[in-house]
């Protein structure tokens, strides 16, 4: 089986096409008016609707246990790499790149700003969330470690628990649909790189061809976009139909706002996970 080199110009336009996701996400729901407007609806909606002792309390545990969780299931896919392939690079890399994206996390939360349109009283930047970005890259980080057949299967489980991280901070009300949108870029630009260190030094075990047992299967690979379809559609359906009524006040729509709400963060990370997989899972396709 003759290895497949990563191509940089490939890897390089997946990398910047992530990026600029991430860029027209800030400017969209962070610098502009009308954006905040929607994202801080978002929020507001969701204490409103989901503000509840038991939706608190269930979020709050979860997140309470998501640096150890989050930790223990890279660890673990870390060890079982290792333990599999005898080689250190991969777990590595995987390991500076989750470091990586927590730490540009942090740095772009304190170097960006959110600018005061008077759409509400939280003025400081909390873009990118960094709950979410911890979850996001441990999932990630196993998703790198992961042989061709598996992978699509770790990006969909791996998506569904960076989801279920984002939906709590967003439950509580410390993050809109923005900070998560974008931590979860963030994961993902630092994945492209992380993929294309390992694939470029570990090509032996990165390769796959139709057929083979190696081969990823097809449904794994389609499953991610399920509910990352059904969430975005929903989202842009609800605001299409109802959320910009200007005869309505965010007060009598506050249910679909969290309905909205949720289907964006749901959609947009499982779409992210999904497209990751697909394109790791593209880029290790040998001929046949």
């Amino acid at each position: 089986m003759t290895p497949r080199r990563p191509h940089p110009i490939v890897w390089s336009a997946a990398l910047l096409a992530t990026l600029g996701l991430l860029l027209l996400t800030y400017l969209v729901f962070i610098r502009s008016e009308s954006g905040q407007v929607l994202d801080d609806g978002f929020m507001v909606a969701a204490n409103e609707v989901l503000g509840t002792e038991i939706a608190r309390n269930g979020a709050l545990a979860f997140l309470g246990y998501l640096p150890a969780i989050s930790a223990g299931i890279a660890v673990l896919a870390l060890v079982v790499a290792l333990a599999v392939r005898r080689s250190l690079t991969a777990p590595i890399v995987a390991i500076i790149m989750a470091l990586g994206a927590a730490s540009t996390t942090q740095i772009l939360k304190a170097a960006l700003s959110r600018p005061n349109h008077g759409v509400s009283e939280a003025t400081m930047n909390s873009f990118p969330s960094g709950h979410t970005t911890v979850a996001a890259a441990a999932m990630f980080a196993a998703v790198l470690v992961t042989s061709p057949r598996w992978r699509p299967v770790v990006a969909t489980l791996g998506g569904l628990f960076a989801s279920l991280a984002a939906a709590s901070t967003y439950v509580l009300g410390w993050h809109r649909p923005a900070d998560v949108i974008g931590a979860v870029l963030v994961a993902a630009a630092w994945t492209l790189i992380g993929g294309w260190l390992v694939l470029g030094r570990e090509s032996g075990w990165n390769g796959w061809r139709r057929g083979e047992r190696d081969a990823p299967s097809g449904v794994w690979l389609g499953l991610p976009w399920i509910p990352a379809v059904v969430g975005l559609a929903t989202a842009a359906v609800l605001w299409a139909l109802l959320l910009r009524d200007p005869a309505r006040t965010p007060d009598q729509l506050s249910a679909w706002y969290v309905v909205a709400g949720l289907g964006l963060v749901l959609g947009s990370t499982m779409a992210i996970f999904g497209a990751i997989g697909a394109f790791l899972s593209n880029q290790t396709r040998l001929a046949d």
